[in-house]
């Protein structure tokens, strides 16, 4: 009787875990087909609601809410509930936003035509991808502890990458002039938008990349793969759709060097000082990881050009010299800062929420 019961235990432990990695992947699935829709609106491709984008996007939509299916129905088990209570709510949170936003999106391109990038259906959309993506990555960095060194790679891209582009995306959409349309001007102020990604982006790649370092006992390699797992998927979405920005393939490639740089750097020795060094490096990386986007935010401050796709990465380079000198100390503190948040944040992601009430 009590191999029986462990049994089952073992199994809603495994199915609540593979719901779990079925909405990281499925979030990944829907951050792809979404940079790819952007990509699409600055080549001005012609665009409905059924174009292939929004086909992988709501594709990837499927396979969360059949992931999500699986963690509502072992929610019932009491050890589980208790362990991821907070990561379950998250989850359920997302996942109805990720439902609501297809008929909401229909719907508003049904009556207005194209739509802007912070639209209230897209808002609705990169919001549940957030949600979902985060309760995902709680569950999954609190049970993978047994797994080999591969596995806990591949596990931790799958996680990390989910909730790092989702949030790319929501940090996007606040910065980038992506949102006037002949119905709506939701375009943030160039000022605003300029400061927000100064601000946000270092600390969001310095917080993800410590993350894949630090969930993982501060292990050689996570930092490597998931860096260069977010630096391929850009490529494939953002550059590579774009002709003209096939020559800057090899430069976009380099910027995979000084993370795994960093990483040799923190192997050979942890302590506070080459932390905060490898930190500010990960900031600094702000202004190349983000290209070619980065570019429309920038530009908007400095020479107001008219960034076409053929004149994107003249434009991007031409900034450097005006640009990245006036960002690189914000950037680099930014990514300091990202560094200690996250220091603060694994605390509660590594241990199970009873054990801090208890």
């Amino acid at each position: 009787m009590n191999y029986s019961q462990d049994d089952s235990v073992a199994k809603n432990h495994r199915m609540f875990f593979l719901g779990n990695a079925l909405i990281s992947f499925g979030i990944l699935v829907v951050t792809t087909g979404g940079s790819w829709d952007i990509s699409n609106h600055l080549l001005n491709r012609p665009e409905t609601f059924f174009s292939t984008p929004h086909f992988v996007l709501y594709f990837g939509v499927m396979i969360a809410l059949s992931g999500a299916i699986l963690v509502v129905l072992k929610r019932s088990v009491e050890k589980i509930k208790i362990e991821n209570r907070i990561s379950i709510k998250l989850v359920q949170i997302g996942i109805a936003l990720l439902l609501g936003a297809g008929p909401f999106d229909f719907l508003w391109h049904s009556n207005f035509g194209l739509d802007g990038l912070l639209s209230p259906p897209h808002l609705v959309l990169i919001c549940g991808m957030v949600f979902s993506s985060i309760g995902a990555f709680l569950s999954i960095m609190r049970n993978f502890a047994h797994n080999s060194y591969l596995v806990k790679n591949i596990l931790t891209v799958l996680s990390i990458l989910p909730v790092w582009l989702s949030v790319t995306g929501l940090f996007f959409s606040f910065s980038l002039p992506f949102s006037k349309t002949d119905y709506f001007d939701f375009n943030p102020n160039p000022v605003f938008g300029a400061i927000f990604a100064t601000i946000a982006f270092p600390f969001l790649i310095s917080m993800m990349l410590s993350m894949a370092y630090l969930v993982n006992d501060k292990k050689f390699g996570f930092i490597s793969t998931t860096g260069a797992a977010l630096i391929i998927i850009n490529m494939a979405t953002s550059i590579i759709p774009n002709p003209w920005l096939h020559p800057t393939i090899p430069f976009y490639l380099f910027t995979i060097v000084p993370i795994i740089l960093c990483d040799l750097i923190l192997r050979l020795s942890a302590n506070k000082m080459r932390t905060y060094f490898t930190a500010g490096i990960f900031g600094m990386l702000g202004y190349f990881v983000y290209y070619p986007l980065i570019t429309h935010v920038y530009n908007k401050i400095d020479t107001n050009q008219i960034v076409s796709a053929s004149m994107t990465s003249k434009i991007y380079f031409e900034m450097i010299l005006s640009v990245f000198p006036l960002v690189v100390i914000p950037c680099i503190v930014m990514g300091i800062i990202g560094s200690l948040a996250c220091h603060r944040a694994i605390r509660s992601i590594k241990h199970p929420v009873s054990s801090q009430l208890s």
